[in-house]
């Protein structure tokens, strides 16, 4: 038996339609092994949960663009008339100033439209902003235990789908450098969701493509520290072996809670309904 059968077996949830378009997952009530010792600070751990469901996919352009049609929402970066962006060509860790940079033009008003690109993530947006989104939809953001629960699907191994990274199962930097990707994956800059195959519980792209924004703090962030912060999980297209190389199911990058970047964006949560008690 294969262990993509063995997990889904043993407890993956069903998948169900959700507001917005979004695909939920049902993540199952029980006590999950988190963490790895072999981790330098995402120990071992257990987490116990009531169940929730979770989005398949990560919210795309085309769902927040509803969004926006529906509440007039502005993004930060939108406000603020600029954000930071950065991609082929750049050196290691670059991210410059870009005007007219928001969730419409990621990298600018000469890059790619979001509008062009109704699959792809949505990115170039703040936590608070995908907060704001999340609860239009009557969800939330994934706290970092229930996120590393729904993306591991039972596994205990770095990856979804065992030990080893393998460059064709999802959207990272491929290449020496940020001067040139090698595109073994496919893709330069973002990917449309669900391009690559699912975990055994059918979450796709909980590694790669974006960071995914998480509520809460790792037990090792200083507490000062983070209350200027919101966490992200999984890497993104930009991570590469030789920058931030975050993409697996152990580690937990942050960034400033007011940022926004190409690179991050979210899932959504949404909370089981209590069923009625018969009278």
């Amino acid at each position: 038996m294969s262990y993509f059968l063995a997990a889904t077996i043993a407890g993956a949830g069903e998948k169900e339609r959700g507001e917005n378009g979004h695909v939920l997952v049902r993540i199952l009530a029980g006590e999950h092994a988190l963490g790895s010792a072999a981790h330098r600070l995402n120990k071992p751990h257990r987490f116990k949960t009531g169940g929730f469901l979770i989005s398949d996919a990560e919210t795309t352009n085309a769902q927040f663009s509803a969004f926006v049609k529906a509440t007039g929402y502005r993004t930060l970066a939108e406000k603020a008339g600029w954000s930071l962006s950065g991609g082929e060509g750049s050196a290691e860790w670059e991210w410059k100033r870009v005007e007219g940079a928001s969730w419409r033009h990621p990298f600018g008003p000469d890059g790619p439209a979001a509008e062009k690109l109704p699959d792809h993530p949505v990115t170039q947006i703040s936590g608070e902003d995908a907060r704001a989104y999340c609860r239009w939809v009557g969800g939330r953001l994934p706290t970092l235990d229930e996120w590393e629960t729904a993306a591991r699907a039972g596994a205990d191994t770095p990856y979804p789908w065992g030990a080893d990274f393998s460059a064709k199962a999802c959207n990272v930097w491929n290449g020496a450098s940020h001067l040139k990707n090698t595109r073994e994956d496919g893709h330069v800059l973002t990917a449309p969701v669900r391009s690559y195959p699912p975990n055994a519980w059918g979450l796709h792209d909980v590694i790669g493509n974006v960071f995914e924004y998480c509520e809460g703090a790792p037990p090792w962030m200083e507490s000062t520290l983070a209350k200027t912060r919101i966490c992200g999980r999984g890497g993104s297209w930009w991570c590469s072996a030789n920058s931030c190389d975050f993409y697996n199911l152990l580690d937990i990058g942050s960034m400033a809670k007011g940022a926004s970047l190409p690179n991050q964006g979210f899932r959504v949560v949404f909370d089981l309904k209590e069923k009625a008690k018969p009278e």
